[in-house]
């Protein structure tokens, strides 16, 4: 995946591995990729000049993520569409982070623009 940010998931998940409830991490690809590990409500940061993706500045856009291991048995790479997250930004900020139930499985690019 290479450089990355990370949110903390602000549900606990359970891990198909191994049954443990957790607080779980997803990695993704929006605002500067400098290993910035974010909660839900903070404001991304634009300020990394070395690999930045995406655009500051529009109203909605929703990115696709993945889930780190399991915090627990630190299993990965799960069937299917399992370790998928969507994260919503709104005006820069994060505003949820939800497993995506959309099925439409990995899209082409990373990150989409829902309203200006």
């Amino acid at each position: 995946m290479g450089m990355f940010s990370v949110v903390r998931m602000p549900e606990p998940l359970v891990c198909p591995n191994c049954g443990e409830s957790g607080t779980w991490r997803a990695q993704f690809k929006f605002g500067a990729l400098d290993l910035v590990e974010y909660k839900v409500g903070q404001r991304l940061d634009w300020d990394y000049a070395w690999d930045v993706e995406g655009e500051r500045g529009h109203h909605r856009v929703v990115v696709q993520g993945v889930l780190d291991g399991c915090p627990h048995c630190h299993a990965h790479d799960f069937d299917g569409m399992w370790q998928s997250v969507l994260i919503e930004i709104v005006d820069d900020v994060i505003v949820s982070a939800v497993q995506d139930t959309s099925g439409e499985g990995w899209w082409a690019d990373e990150w989409r623009v829902l309203e200006e």
